[in-house]
């Protein structure tokens, strides 16, 4: 991976949380970067509101990150988790923004969000999304990177993706490239399946999607990791979870693709189900991400610094 200068992270009070910070100070140890922590009080609290735990907190965080000869800065301000990370991120310009997530699902999810989605939509840097489940895990050892997966759907997020897979891999790692060939393929298509029948058409499906991965792997045959690649039918977040769990990944590597609608349809973008499912760390990298402009405005900078 390319140095990094400054990393990002979101505490609170949770066992993700903590993880989260565990897998940024990990990374900035690695890099010796920057470790930059914000805390937001939610607007509907008193800034008040639980003041002497967030102090402890605070203190047990600066000597974690002292002992592990890390730069340590913080922030705490009043208002939505996701609004203060982005309104941070924009500021700040980290490298990476590291983040931990409760996996909320079905009815608890809409009505509560999701901090970890609405940042990793939105985000102008990479975003790595460490599940509750990744609490028991070493970081350092997360951190070596020696199985990787991408999910691939050969759309410029996702050449996105692969491209950064391959440069945090080193010449021990494996890298499993992976593409899914969802079922609505055959639905929309339905008159070329009728034609061909449809296990002759999804099996055309899948030899085109492994050829176009061939190359993939031909373009990058002189990168230092071992790249593999495999197409599997059926839904891509479940597929790729299933994946992930199989070839024991340290992290999954997935692009996320620039929309402007409502959004960008949050609960239904394959990178948002993967941060709900997956009981590995995520790694979403923006589409585009050298050509994307960050803004930052005097406001933003002001508000930081307050």
């Amino acid at each position: 991976m390319n140095p990094l200068t400054r990393v990002l992270t979101a505490v609170d009070f949770s066992e993700p949380a903590r993880a989260a910070f565990d897998y940024a100070l990990a990374l900035s140890r690695t890099h010796q970067a920057e470790l930059s922590v914000v805390h937001a009080v939610p607007g509907a609290r008193s800034y008040q509101w639980y003041a002497h735990e967030r102090i402890a907190l605070i203190a047990a965080l600066r000597q974690a990150a002292e002992g592990a000869g890390v730069r340590f800065k913080v922030s705490v301000h009043h208002g939505d988790p996701a609004g203060v990370i982005l309104l941070h991120a924009r500021a700040t310009r980290p490298d990476v923004i590291v983040l931990g997530t409760h996996q909320r699902s079905g009815f608890d999810r809409f009505r509560l969000g999701s901090v970890a989605e609405t940042v990793t939509l939105q985000a102008m840097q990479p975003v790595l999304i460490v599940p509750a489940s990744a609490a028991g895990r070493t970081a350092e050892s997360a951190m070596s990177f020696k199985s990787i997966l991408v999910g691939v759907d050969f759309s410029a997020g996702s050449t996105a993706a692969v491209d950064r897979a391959l440069s945090i891999g080193t010449a021990n790692s494996r890298v499993t490239l992976v593409h899914v060939v969802p079922n609505s393929s055959l639905a929309s298509a339905s008159r070329y399946a009728d034609y061909l029948g449809e296990p002759d058409y999804q099996r055309l499906l899948a030899r085109d999607a492994w050829l176009r991965l061939q190359e993939t792997i031909s373009a990058t045959a002189k990168t230092p990791p071992t790249v593999h690649a495999r197409v599997v039918r059926g839904d891509a977040s479940t597929e790729i979870a299933r994946i992930a769990t199989e070839v024991d990944a340290d992290v999954i590597v997935v692009g996320v693709t620039s929309h402007g609608f409502i959004g960008q349809r949050i609960f239904e973008s394959t990178a948002a189900r993967l941060i709900r499912i997956a009981k590995r760390p995520v790694l979403a990298i923006p589409e585009l991400l050298d050509q994307r402009a960050v803004s930052v405005t005097e406001g933003d900078q002001a508000a930081v610094a307050a």
